[in-house]
């Protein structure tokens, strides 16, 4: 006779072992949460960043706010100016969008971009942990990078294409 115990075991590995393999062949990534576009709090039409414009918001000037790009998303971290702002241990995040050095936790001027391409899927994951967890929680949103609006609307584009 054949313990039964064993054998549940034995074919708990064998259906994860497939279940892994099928998984890998099929390129499984990790699906990131989706990005909504909304109004900012006040109401009003939320503002494109380019790259080159969210380099005024570093916290260099005190009148301005501080912001941080994450996934595209432009929140303003001006409250957490003790991390963000000039001369704070992560003031090098500040005045652009560095999804890549947050999902990695570097703080090495390579990593300094938005580009998640080479990511692996527990990065992805991390990434969009803290996305939902810290950033969206706790601070407000200001706007949006041009990068994602262009995205965006590629999607929208394609959604509601006219068929030929």
């Amino acid at each position: 006779m054949v313990d039964t115990g064993k054998k549940w075991a034995w074919q708990y590995v064998s259906y994860t072992v497939l279940f892994l393999a099928v998984n890998m062949v099929n390129g499984k990534k990790y699906e990131m949460s989706e990005i909504e576009i909304h109004p900012i709090p006040s109401g009003e039409p939320a503002r494109i960043f380019t790259q080159e414009e969210m380099k005024e918001y570093d916290g260099s000037d005190p009148k301005k706010p501080i912001l941080l790009g994450v996934r595209g998303v432009v929140f303003d971290v001006t409250e957490g100016k003790d991390f963000y702002g000039k001369g704070a241990s992560y003031n090098l995040l500040a005045g652009k969008d560095a999804s890549f050095a947050i999902a990695k936790w570097s703080l090495e001027p390579k990593d300094m971009h938005h580009d998640l391409s080479s990511l692996s899927d527990d990065d992805l994951k991390g990434l969009d942990e803290v996305f939902l967890g810290t950033y969206k929680k706790k601070y407000p949103v200001m706007g949006y990078m041009d990068y994602l609006m262009e995205k965006h609307a590629n999607k929208l584009r394609e959604r509601f294409r006219p068929e030929l």
